[in-house]
């Protein structure tokens, strides 16, 4: 079923699925994880119709979901809780085993594992997974991924700047649930909720995407050039290519309302001091200088704005060379740093004694999660490689759905 963005639609679950028996990628894309954001949904049926409309001979197989069914009906963020923040093992685990606790987006995050439980169960390659989102405020495209290598490809391949970090510095994602099972996730911001140029948007990334992935060959799109120059014309000149999330301020129950300050747009440039929001204390302020990111201009969720920071492409290659050559393993002889004793995966810094850029050598080794211990800083990472995940309450969930092979 369609709409147009700014009026609810209800969805199926599954928006469509294409195959036409060619080896390649399993691809899943996700729109509407978020119940105001439907131009996701609505760009993947335009993928779907023009599949089955013009017989692409596409590779592997192509899921289309929709995420948050019951929020997407009304045209809300979410219901009683973020349908992005709770993808945490223990939780999953918890109502995989006890069924549905009181919020609604517990039913829907356990029927959308009813249809991924089974595809994870059943992969022996790494699933591309490609999540479609919009944001409350005027907004050029960009992509954001976790910071690990193999997502690179697909972020890459996009004529939007790509953020890093992101799903590091918020919790319970869903892509970074599937990354740390070792899935590639790339996710495209494709615009304003409600500016009908954030369909298009979306649809170019997937056509890209496509590609990218090795589903479909680009002779197989003759129109593949303008979808490149439709997203590439959104973005304005002086926008960083590849980006950082550097700071992310969190809004507390407690100092709500949070009103941002109007007029701010993704990438703008904020300078320490700044007043760009009020809340329940006063003004706030930007605690450094960079580019404002994911300004809050909707009543709900705990992510008042984030600030990101440019990173030259030069590092990021570097960043490969020194992760590919495992070099990680000499960060310990670095002063105030040593391995976690029970998590070898984590470093551990006293900031007392490491210096200022230390930070700066944890991510370029991807290492971009960090938590207070005491007075010392621990730092770990996304899966960075390896044989795929399995967890069991994957598997009991695909043996639900009767997904074993």
């Amino acid at each position: 079923m369609t709409s147009s963005p700014d009026s609810p639609a209800r969805y199926t679950r599954v928006l469509g699925r294409h195959s036409t028996g060619r080896p390649g990628p399993t691809i899943v894309v996700t729109g509407g994880v978020h119940g105001n954001e439907p131009a996701g949904c609505e760009a993947m049926l335009r993928v779907l119709r023009r599949l089955a409309r013009d017989a692409l001979p596409l590779r592997g197989e192509l899921w289309g979901l929709a995420g948050n069914l019951r929020a997407l009906a009304v045209n809300r963020r979410y219901l009683d809780r973020d349908l992005n923040r709770r993808w945490i093992r223990e939780d999953i685990a918890r109502i995989v085993a006890n069924g549905p606790e009181a919020a609604i987006e517990d039913r829907e995050q356990l029927e959308l594992l009813g249809i991924l439980a089974p595809l994870l169960d059943q992969a022996r390659e790494a699933i591309v997974f490609f999540d479609l989102h919009s944001t409350s405020g005027p907004a050029a495209p960009f992509s954001c991924m976790a910071d690990v290598l193999r997502n690179r490809k697909i972020a890459r391949a996009l004529p939007i700047p790509v953020v890093l970090g992101l799903e590091e510095v918020i919790d319970g994602s869903l892509l970074g649930y599937l990354c740390d099972l070792g899935h590639i996730g790339v996710a495209v911001e494709g615009g304003q909720h409600t500016d009908p140029r954030t369909i298009d948007s979306h649809e170019s990334a997937v056509w890209l995407m496509l590609v990218a992935a090795g589903a479909l060959d680009p002779e197989h799109l003759p129109d593949l050039g303008e979808r490149r120059a439709q997203l590439a014309g959104l973005v304005d000149a002086g926008i960083p290519a590849i980006a950082e999330i550097r700071h992310r301020h969190v809004v507390l129950p407690e100092r709500e309302p949070f009103v941002m300050l109007p007029g701010f747009v993704n990438f703008q440039a904020i300078h320490r001091g700044q007043i760009v929001a009020h809340d329940q204390r006063g003004p706030v302020h930007a605690p450094i200088d960079g580019f404002m990111m994911l300004p809050r201009y909707q009543g709900q969720g705990d992510d008042g704005y984030f600030i990101a920071g440019a990173v030259s492409p030069f590092a990021l290659r570097v960043s490969a060379a020194l992760r590919r050559l495992h070099l990680d393993r000499v960060v310990p002889l670095l002063p105030g740093i040593r391995r976690d004793p029970e998590r070898p995966d984590q470093f551990i810094a006293d900031p007392r004694v490491a210096r200022s850029h230390v930070v700066d050598v944890f991510h370029l080794f991807g290492y971009r999660h960090v938590r207070s211990q005491g007075e010392q800083l621990v730092f770990s990472r996304r899966v960075p490689g390896g044989p795929l995940q399995r967890r069991p309450e994957l598997a009991t969930m695909a043996a639900r759905a009767g997904g074993r092979s």
